[in-house]
């Protein structure tokens, strides 16, 4: 009894949420007119801006991470370099793509670069290339302009109905169409894939960190605001603004179309939905979990469980000329105002967040490849489920590759892991099939199977490890 109270003290004290008080912004510094924040991953110290008129800013950094204003069309309002967004291994490849309308006609470009090989924090213009180009010349407003890398490793990209009033060039419900859509682009040969469509003007969507579900902010026509949860083949628009019909509309009645979860009005004082972020920041306890949102003209910011729409309620904080909300390499969360400020949001302590292992000019030289510990599960059902899993820890952000074979017998199919530093990550090795019949005749003869893990690691610096490891499959 006496020892199960002291555990039960130790699990109170260890899982204690940290002292808090109200959530507040703490101002990063002031850009022209910036569109979006983020940081790369695995160096949630620095923050990328994106500023309208095309150019890419590290805050608190004087020189232009990337220049693109001789490429950007930014003199009408909804114009403009829109986001950013950092390949999962941007540690390793310097990859990164950026959303833009492009002179002269707006047309809609999103492009790849990368890092200069002299400057990490210095962009090389030369690696430029474009992915997919849109044409955006009927009118210069619903131009979407998000990026985000989902969950399934893939990148995605919001676009808008091609602007004017009540989806009047018919795209957003014409399939053939790559305006009004939620869209997935190759990133190895360019192009892009309609995921969804029936969207007006999804200026910002995001996943959540935690479950990966699709949050879309979906700007509405003159009345209702939107927002959706999760993935849909078709969103309504213009056949729905919101749950409102729309018989004005061409060519509906429509299809059938996903529900908004949570609706603003026009009449109370909503005008443009600014889709945020679901807080997984333990350094916002008290919007643990709540999905974060404001709208442009509409300067309270306000939050809502996704599981109850009635939960709807003021954060206790305004950003006037709010344009869009960021979140960080750890899931902190960020706040962009169109006016010039970039905030980050506490509440109490600012949780830790480690810079990426990569050393700026002049620093010392990084030699030290990434060290590993590796836990491996499942090996007793391998025989039955086919799979094995394997949780490893770094010391550092670095690239994974895992193999592992069962000696002798079968190999396991490989699988590449970005891992961040000091945070777990999970990876599963499947059998083939062939490899499934070799195990299963293996353990008809054999008590025993000794199974190899190995485990090739590179960090940001191009340093080159390899772990190994050994464990037995029993009958």
């Amino acid at each position: 009894m006496a020892r199960a109270l002291t555990v039960a003290l130790v699990l109170t004290f260890a899982f204690a949420a940290p002292a808090s008080a109200a959530p507040e912004l703490s101002k990063l510094g002031d850009f022209n007119q910036p569109t979006y924040a983020t940081s790369a991953p695995d160096d949630g110290g620095r923050v990328y801006v994106t500023e309208k008129p095309g150019v890419v800013r590290i805050a608190g950094q004087d020189a232009p991470f990337l220049d693109l204003t001789a490429d950007t069309l930014s003199t009408d309002t909804e114009r403009g370099l829109l986001s950013i967004a950092f390949a999962p291994d941007y540690a390793t490849s310097g990859r990164f793509y950026v959303y833009l309308t492009a002179q002269p006609a707006g047309e809609l470009q999103i492009r790849e670069y990368r890092r200069s090989a002299g400057n990490p924090y210095v962009a090389d213009p030369s690696t430029g290339r474009t992915l997919v180009a849109i044409p955006h010349a009927e009118a210069p407003n619903h131009n979407g302009g998000q990026l985000q890398f989902g969950p399934d490793g893939k990148l995605y990209a919001g676009t808008g109905d091609g602007g004017g009033g009540n989806d009047q060039f018919h795209h957003s419900q014409d399939p053939g169409s790559l305006l009004g859509k939620l869209l997935t682009i190759d990133t190895a040969q360019g192009g892009a894939t309609v995921v969804s469509r029936g969207l007006r003007n999804p200026w910002r969507f995001s996943f959540d960190r935690a479950t990966g579900q699709l949050v879309i902010g979906d700007v509405g026509e003159g009345q209702i605001e939107e927002i959706d949860v999760g993935l849909a083949g078709n969103y309504g628009w213009p056949c729905k603004e919101g749950t409102r019909d729309n018989p004005s509309a061409f060519g509906c009645p429509g299809p059938p179309s996903a529900a908004p979860f949570l609706e603003q009005t026009h009449a109370n004082g909503f005008c443009s939905v600014v889709g945020g972020y679901v807080v997984r920041d333990p350094g916002l306890p008290t919007l643990n979990g709540r999905y974060l949102y404001g709208d442009y003209c509409n300067a309270p910011l306000r939050s809502v469980d996704l599981s109850n729409a009635a939960s709807d309620a003021p954060v206790g904080l305004s950003v006037g000329g709010l344009s869009s909300f960021g979140q960080d390499a750890c899931g902190r969360i960020l706040a962009v105002s169109l006016n010039g400020p970039v905030y980050r949001m506490t509440d109490g302590a600012l949780s830790a967040c480690p810079r990426s292992a990569a050393s700026p000019p002049g620093g010392a030289a990084d030699t030290a490849a990434c060290k590993l510990s590796a836990r491996v599960t499942g090996l007793n059902s391998v025989r039955r489920r086919h799979r094995l899993t394997v949780a490893l820890r770094a010391n550092e952000a670095c690239s994974a590759t895992a193999s592992a074979r069962v000696r002798g017998v079968a190999s396991f199919k490989s699988t590449t892991r970005r891992l961040s530093a000091s945070r777990r990550a999970t990876l599963t090795l499947r059998l083939t099939a062939r490899g499934q019949r070799a195990v299963r005749r293996a353990l008809r003869r054999h008590r025993t199977l000794r199974v190899e893990l190995r485990v090739r690691t590179t960090d940001a610096a191009g340093n080159r490890g390899t772990f190994s490891r050994a464990a037995i499959i029993r009958r």
